[in-house]
């Protein structure tokens, strides 16, 4: 499983590269905390995906959102890693799901990020603003 964190987190390092951004601190894995998120609400909303889709989801983009907390990403390349990273899942609606938020709030608090702080994130500002409810869920994984 080690190996697995570390492989990911060298091509994670590479897709942010590609796209202009940097990493200015190590990636750790939050794979429980992760887990609990997933099971943390039955009810959500954007596509129906199995249980195994969304705990390898929810990994994915809380370890992608630690690995760029506190770097200058843009919210366009915030963006872009999240639409890649469903890509790779087969979820085609991340914007609306439920636990896009969930697994960026997990991220941000593996990154020391204080939960008051979320709203103020530049790179979060398109996806927040057009939907409070979005805020919510990201400070729900807190």
């Amino acid at each position: 499983m080690k190996n697995y964190k570390i492989v990911y987190s060298l091509l994670m390092g590479l897709v942010l590269m590609v796209s202009g951004c940097s990493i200015s601190e190590s990636i750790s894995s939050s794979s429980d905390s992760s887990r609990s998120i997933s099971r943390s609400s039955t009810s959500s909303s954007g596509p129906e995906v199995s249980e195994e889709t969304r705990k390898a989801y929810v990994n994915d983009v809380s370890t992608y959102t630690e690995a760029v907390a506190e770097s200058a990403v843009t919210a366009d390349d915030f963006m872009r890693g999240l639409s890649k990273i469903a890509q790779k899942h087969g979820i085609s609606d991340w914007e609306s799901y439920e636990y896009t938020y969930k697994a960026i709030g997990q991220g941000l608090k593996e990154a020391g990020i204080p939960k008051d702080q979320v709203k103020d994130l530049p790179y979060l500002n398109v996806l927040i603003s057009s939907n409070s409810q979005r805020l919510d869920w990201i400070k729900d994984a807190y």
